[in-house]
């Protein structure tokens, strides 16, 4: 009974090794793609998609370097693989926050003075230094010892913290929405500054409910892999159990499904994003739905330059 649990085991961890490079292969693709849509697209190429664009190139990153880390064991690769996972938790942080800016400074003008698209860019590269700086001491710097607490207790513990801080800006920021009271354009008196300013509450909605669906996805592919790493933690006699190897690969798989599916998010809740691709790559155009975007309302409502709301 023992040999057919180790062959069981052995098996399940040759699946998964095979089937995570399978994933990583299919969301470097995704993300790649995503990344030609926002570069390449007029209407994507603003500030307010500066951090999906920013996820999208983690993401990137993440898929092709745990395709190497599963077959090639390598401190570097496998920093480079921390920061990537770092960075989009960084950036769906900073995307909350971001978003709840937009909807606390007001009038929408003194917004767009204080968040630029150059300081977007900025916090996007601090979030790529704090990230490969992390990767490296912990894969170069720590002891086995603190490696291995870092690595399951602190990372589990300090990932999960910020999973919380995240989801209460975006509450916070949907509580806002709600209580906010829209003016009646047809009412003589109503100002143009009052219809702006609903106008951006109703675009933050929308960049609010991708952000969302990108949170809640992430969250629950990556709580698998943080639950067997704090039980790992606190008995690490599992460690060598092929049973327990294995489930921690599946979980290692599911860790990487997000990164997978975020494209998707964008496809399926972007009007621009989807015109955009057909324009590329099917070489053809479709008209947008009636959700517009956010940029499309900026430039059609408010007459913005390039220098206001590009990057």
């Amino acid at each position: 009974m023992k040999f057919t649990f180790s062959s069981m085991a052995e098996n399940i961890l040759i699946a998964m090794r095979y089937s995570v490079t399978v994933c990583g292969a299919v969301a470097v693709v995704e993300n790649l793609l995503a990344m030609a849509v926002f570069a390449r697209t007029k209407n994507l190429r603003m500030k307010y998609f500066a951090f999906i664009f920013n996820l999208a190139m983690a993401d990137f990153l993440f898929g092709l370097f745990i395709i190497l880390v599963i077959w090639i064991d390598s401190p570097i690769l496998q920093s480079i693989l921390t920061a990537s996972y770092s960075v989009s938790i960084l950036t769906i942080l900073a995307a909350a926050v971001n978003r709840y800016l937009a909807l606390s400074i007001m009038p929408p003008a003194r917004y767009d003075s204080l968040v630029t698209g150059y300081r977007l860019l900025g916090v996007c590269f601090l979030f790529w230094c704090f990230g490969l700086i992390y990767g490296f001491l912990l894969h170069y710097a720590y002891d086995h010892e603190t490696f291995f607490t870092v690595e399951t207790f602190g990372y589990s513990v300090g990932v999960f913290i910020a999973w919380v801080f995240t989801a209460l800006t975006y509450f916070l920021a949907f509580r806002k929405i709600k209580q906010y009271t829209p003016p009646l354009a047809s009412i003589a008196g109503v100002s143009s500054d009052k219809e702006r300013d609903y106008t951006r509450v109703k675009q933050t909605r929308r960049l609010l409910i991708v952000f969302v669906l990108i949170l809640v996805t992430s969250f629950f592919s990556w709580l698998p892999y943080a639950v067997f790493s704090l039980i790992a933690y606190f008995n690490r006699s599992l460690l060598s159990n092929e049973i327990f190897s294995a489930c921690f690969e599946i979980c290692v798989l599911l860790y990487a499904l997000s990164t997978l599916i975020n494209p998707l998010i964008y496809w399926w809740r972007l009007d621009d994003f989807r015109a955009g691709f057909y324009e590329i790559f099917c070489r053809c155009r479709i008209k947008a739905e009636s959700r517009e975007t956010e940029v499309e309302q900026i430039v059609g409502l408010y007459d913005n330059t390039a220098d206001e709301t590009g990057l």
